[in-house]
């Protein structure tokens, strides 16, 4: 039907929720005595219904209503204290926009608190009334009551190239109060044969291709969302699969994004693609994810007008760098849930990928100022320290014009034009440089060239000064994410990380705002149990290379961080927010995005749970797939990956779970007497590539369950004693939820 004045068509009620029996009701309906009559069609409703951020007297619902010849679509609302919809609290006309994808979003205000609540979405196909799918949501405890017995669902990272959500059945059965999803809702990239598979029933290619952001490899390439339309797109597709609909319809959702609900490894509105080859930086993009984000997911975060029948439109304007979706939601007066934004504040990675790892991040001058404000001697440092060449001193002149040229190839074979490649190459070789790069570039060079173009080496040993190169943290490319945000040396970026604070250049992770904002909530709270969700972990993981069973070559035999784009790479800062939350009497963190589990004792009061992948590819899947790129270190790698789980829970004495090869699903629930147990539901790899939604006896099969216990006085980790493997064969309750379709 063609667009009505907006105003004219909703004529908005806002209903108040006094129960007021259906059958009293003038009748726009005429079938009002048998509603449970209407016919559910997920054709009219494909991506089903769902319902998020429940607070004692709102929930915000959501649905997406398409039509074909681009119109907008006529709704009707209906919230019921009942499933048969015969005890109505709201009735309420809407329209589905096709500006916004056809999606709702719905404030639906003045409901009860601690209560469960159906709901439906109503529209005409011609006389005949269809419904959506009918969800179930439930409102939080009023704030001052105490906070009754609960539990909810944790989870993250659900890619669905060639991957089913298996992993979501067993919280099906446990009938969550609510579900929280820690990021990587959607993934930005497609067809990336790293990790994605390509071709099959879950394969998506861009309708908007032109639109869509081409991603070069080696091997070959892959496209990532850039559009609005790109990322409407990955929505729609997720949210089609029947599994995550019949949670999403079972109880209401609570979400924070990651990183590739925009961009991998992504920083405020800057992507990591090419590893610092260009500037990635791209906000229309940013303002692209969060648009199609906001549309899509029922997050009650203001991002554009409020209507006057409770829906919720989205402004570009009021986008990034200006969306604020780090909220506070309490369930009673013990349990209050702190939601954070790592990614849209952050700064980028403090090793640049692009950095030359023979620069020097700090040379000599600046070591012997900065050091002793750490309370670090600088004579006793040296030896930790690197030698290097000021090649700005004429004494090492001759040395100039074979690094010029050995570094312009170097630059251009990594796909850099001629005239970037010459500045960069100029840039290096008139700069201080790390001998061992420095020698290491010249023997390359010499080997190449005829012997009257040859260069002389300086000495191996010398009087020469010693520096912080961006070798000796590991970086030994001039462009790769390895030795700047993977696989750093560990003792170098603790310094690293240090300096940079002492000099005041480091800025906060979250931004000085969401930080004091956050401070504030764990000393204001005097909930019991404070949550915090965050969607890096902050575990430490370390992978400590000089174990003896790891047979590494000498030049590996050190400590490394495995992963600094999650709060190791804000280590400091990191542990001065676990100080701050154990201050505030503890508290409970939980964290997705490294696709593994872990159970972490933070500190005296504060624990850590990091829930596994739903289905994107394992931690020990990929470092599998990476760890024989080098013949030199193949066989350290493929040790490394035999014994991941070992080797990153020894890197840690705090660390008491360590999985790398499970997907899965968190469980938090807080008991009568106000204790905590939380459960892992863990499947193996291979069960994500194929669809188990009608075969639940076989998931039940495979499922682990591991289960940890906390209690509310001493706030440490013990495993759960009274948990026990799922019933084999207990029938799930998707099968029971799934209605029939018109």
């Amino acid at each position: 039907m063609p667009r009505p004045a907006r105003r004219r068509f909703l004529k908005a009620l806002v209903v108040a929720a006094a129960a007021v029996p259906f059958a009293s009701r003038s009748g726009w309906l005429q079938a009002a005595e048998d509603p449970s009559g209407l016919a559910i069609s997920r054709h009219h409703f494909p991506q089903s219904v769902a319902s998020g951020d429940p607070r004692p007297d709102r929930v915000l619902l959501w649905t997406r209503a398409p039509d074909a010849g681009g119109m907008d679509v006529a709704l009707r609302l209906q919230v019921a204290d009942d499933a048969q919809f015969l005890q109505l609290r709201v009735e309420r006309d809407l329209v589905a926009l096709a500006e916004a994808d056809h999606c709702l979003r719905v404030r639906v205000q003045e409901l009860q608190p601690g209560r469960r609540y159906f709901y439906r979405f109503l529209r005409r196909d011609g006389d005949t009334w269809l419904a959506s799918p009918t969800g179930r949501t439930r409102t939080a405890p009023a704030a001052e009551a105490p906070t009754p017995p609960l539990k909810f669902g944790f989870v993250s990272c659900q890619d669905y190239g060639g991957r089913w959500y298996n992993s979501l059945m067993p919280l099906l059965e446990e009938a969550p109060d609510f579900v929280l999803h820690l990021g990587d809702f959607i993934y930005e990239s497609v067809g990336d044969e790293s990790f994605q598979s390509v071709g099959g029933e879950r394969n998506i290619v861009f309708d908007d291709q032109a639109g869509a952001l081409p991603v070069a490899k080696k091997n070959g390439g892959y496209f990532a969302a850039r559009s609005l339309d790109n990322y409407r797109q990955l929505h729609r597709q997720y949210r089609t699969d029947p599994m995550l609909q019949a949670l999403l319809e079972s109880a209401p959702l609570v979400a924070i994004w990651d990183d590739h609900e925009f961009s991998d490894d992504c920083w405020q509105d800057h992507s990591a693609y090419s590893n610092g080859r260009h500037d990635e930086g791209d906000r229309v993009r940013r303002r692209h994810a969060e648009h199609a984000y906001f549309e899509y997911m029922p997050v009650d975060v203001e991002v554009g007008a409020n209507g006057d029948d409770g829906t919720l439109a989205v402004d570009e304007e009021r986008l990034h760098p200006h969306t604020r979706l780090w909220r506070a939601l309490d369930f009673g007066r013990d349990l209050r849930l702190v939601l954070l934004d790592y990614r849209s504040q952050r700064p980028d990675h403090p090793i640049p990928e692009d950095a030359f790892p023979g620069a020097l991040a700090y040379d000599q001058t600046a070591l012997q100022r900065l050091l002793p404000l750490l309370g670090l001697d600088p004579v006793a440092m040296a030896p930790k320290l690197m030698p290097y060449l000021d090649l700005a001193d004429d004494t090492w002149k001759t040395l100039r014009k074979p690094l010029l040229r050995a570094l312009t190839r170097a630059y251009t074979d990594e796909g850099i034009d001629k005239r970037d490649a010459v500045r960069r190459a100029q840039a290096a070789s008139t700069a201080p440089m790390a001998l061992m790069a420095l020698r290491g570039i010249l023997q390359r060079y010499n080997a190449a060239v005829p012997g009257f173009m040859q260069a002389e080496l300086p000495p191996a040993e010398g009087d020469y000064p010693r520096g912080l190169p961006w070798l000796a943290l590991g970086k030994s490319k001039l462009f790769s994410h390895i030795g700047s945000r993977y696989l750093v040396v560990k003792d170098s970026y603790d310094l690293l990380l240090a300096l940079r604070e002492a000099e005041g250049k480091l800025p906060l992770a979250l931004g000085e705002e969401q930080q004091a904002w956050l401070l504030a909530q764990l000393a204001s709270s005097r909930a019991r149990w404070k949550l915090v969700a965050s969607s890096v972990s902050m575990t430490s993981m370390v992978l400590d290379m000089a174990r003896p069973d790891m047979k590494a070559p000498p030049m590996l035999q050190r400590k490394f961080y495995l992963n600094v784009d999650q709060w190791d790479g804000f280590g400091r800062q990191r542990d001065a927010l676990v100080k701050a939350m154990d201050e505030a009497g503890g508290t409970v963190v939980l964290s997705g995005d490294i696709h593994a589990g872990f159970a972490t004792q933070l500190s005296q009061r504060t624990l850590e749970f990091t829930v596994p992948a739903v289905s994107s590819q394992t931690l020990k899947d990929i470092l599998a797939g990476s760890a024989g790129d080098d013949p030199d270190t193949a066989d350290t790698g493929r040790r490394l990956v035999e014994g991941l789980d070992e080797v990153i829970a020894g890197g840690d004495a705090r660390i008491r779970h360590a999985q790398t090869s499970r997907h899965g699903a968190g469980l938090i629930e807080i008991g009568a007497e106000g204790d905590l147990r939380a459960s892992f539901f863990e499947l193996p790899a291979e069960t994500c590539r194929q669809c188990l939604y009608e075969q639940p006896a076989a998931m039940q099969a495979q499922l682990r369950r591991v289960g940890f216990a906390v209690s509310a006085g001493d706030r440490v980790l013990r495993p759960d004693k009274a948990d026990s493997p799922t019933n084999a064969g207990r029938e799930t309750p998707y099968h029971q939820h799934m209605a029939v379709e018109a």
